[in-house]
């Protein structure tokens, strides 16, 4: 018989695609804020055959995932491979992209949340718990839970070498990472093996601009369920549409134009002035928010101007780069101006949006950064760089111990050996090759092998 498609909020699903739906309704269930669960939606439940039994009779539950389906794929790759998953969903935009043989709707309160997890990990064995972004709201309270309840939890964010590379770790991901201690603690005697190739996955940025919009729109609409959600970022989806496409203007028809030739020109500068990479945080990402000591970016460029300012040569410039995912949300050229005003160095500072990185990093003399995937980009090129948040590459012997006004002047020399077993080790221990984004599936049967790996 012909398969044909099935639509079910919003998703095209093949018939005899197992999709059974909870919703957590009122008090009850050992937690604040929810009751045991009744069935809201069943279509033909039926597990797909396993593949293979490498993840028999293993049970997963999966939190928020990337924008789009990736959580989707991921899920059923676990399947394929013999195990249960449960997918919990906190808004409409995860149950957009939410099908699998399970999916829990939590529309309790967020102050509820912690309970209601643990009552459920409680009643219902579980082998890990997988989310994406340890720092959210729901996400930090789980990972503190699973703690306490020895489940394994395994953190997945975008990779900390791109492009090419997405990151899977147990315990978490950045500040909470594992892996600057293991590495501190075990190099030079590390093992030479060979790290995994970045995967070749194009430019991901219409794939997620497509995602995104879906997910805001599906996220704000709360008839029916979700009222006590409370989401990381602020705005609803026309606060995220407008931005992008204000993104986009900025991008080919104002700001971009304006700065083509600018690294040209920057280079001829070098020649004759010491320059000073920083390149911006997301204003909302949380290595920013969580993991640094600034109260927001605009708190960090003060800091980084007004030293710059005290401290170094004369004859120094200031390169300032705009983050590409926040260019449409943010704009700090008004802060920019006026704080190098007050500070007398109007003129030695530049801002701007397009660069191009790797030839900046042919001349620049150093690189300030909070935690960005631009900073292990640079000890790779072997440009001198302190890192003033808690990052998993903010290591003794990889970047820079001195303050901040100290580095100015005595930026030091880059280990290039330790920075080639810290990247290698990196990618070895914490990168799967693929995207959340596009080709999909070679993240996700990567992923499920390292848990297969793990767990047996």
């Amino acid at each position: 018989m012909k398969r044909g498609k099935l639509r079910v909020s919003g998703i095209h699903l093949p018939y005899g695609t197992a999709v059974l739906a909870y919703a957590q309704i009122g008090p009850g269930h050992g937690a604040p804020g929810a009751r045991c669960q009744r069935p809201i939606m069943q279509t033909q439940a039926q597990q797909p055959a396993p593949k293979d039994c490498s993840l028999a009779g293993r049970h997963f539950m999966l939190l928020q995932g990337p924008l789009g389906p990736f959580f989707a794929d991921l899920a059923q790759h676990l399947m394929a491979a013999g195990a249960t998953v449960e997918r919990v969903c906190f808004n409409r935009g995860d149950w957009h992209y939410a099908h699998g043989t399970s999916v829990t709707r939590f529309e309790g309160r967020a102050e509820n949340w912690q309970a209601w997890l643990s009552s459920r990990l409680a009643e219902n064995p579980t082998d890990s718990v997988i989310a994406y972004g340890d720092s959210r709201f729901y996400h930090r309270i789980a990972r503190d839970v699973c703690a306490s309840a020895n489940v394994p939890f395994w953190g997945l964010e975008e990779g900390y070498v791109r492009p090419g590379f997405v990151t899977c770790e147990e315990g978490g991901n950045n500040a909470n990472s594992r892996f600057p201690r293991w590495f501190s603690e075990a190099y030079p005697d590390i093992e030479n093996c060979a790290a995994p190739e970045p995967a070749d996955v194009g430019n991901t940025f219409m794939h997620q601009l497509w995602f995104a919009v879906q997910y805001y729109l599906m996220k704000d609409w709360r008839i029916g369920g979700f009222r006590g959600y409370e989401h990381h970022r602020r705005g609803n989806w026309l606060t995220e549409v407008s931005a992008w496409m204000r993104g986009g203007v900025r991008k080919y028809l104002t700001v971009g134009p304006n700065e083509r030739g600018l690294t040209d020109i920057l280079e001829q500068e070098a020649k004759s002035h010491s320059i000073f990479f920083v390149p911006l945080q997301v204003a909302v990402d949380a290595q920013m928010v969580h993991h640094s000591r600034f109260a927001s970016v605009p708190a960090f460029i003060e800091e980084v101007i007004t030293s710059f300012a005290a401290f170094a040569p004369e004859n120094a410039r200031l390169v300032i780069k705009h983050h590409p995912m926040d260019r449409g949300f943010h704009h700090y050229g008004s802060v920019i101006k006026k704080l190098a005003r007050r500070a007398g160095v109007e003129h030695r500072v530049i801002y701007a949006f397009d660069l191009n990185i790797e030839q900046l990093f042919g001349f620049v003399s150093g690189c300030i950064t909070v935690n960005s995937t631009v900073g292990i980009q640079a000890l790779e090129e072997g440009v001198p760089t302190l890192m003033l948040g808690i990052a998993s590459a903010n290591i003794a012997g990889l970047t820079s111990r001195q303050s901040l006004d100290d580095f100015w002047s005595a930026f030091g020399e880059v280990d290039k050996t330790r920075v080639q077993a810290f990247r290698s080790a990196l990618v070895q221990k914490t990168q799967i090759a693929g995207s959340f984004y596009r080709n999909r599936d070679l993240a996700a049967t990567a992923i499920v092998s390292k848990l297969a790996e793990r767990l047996s």
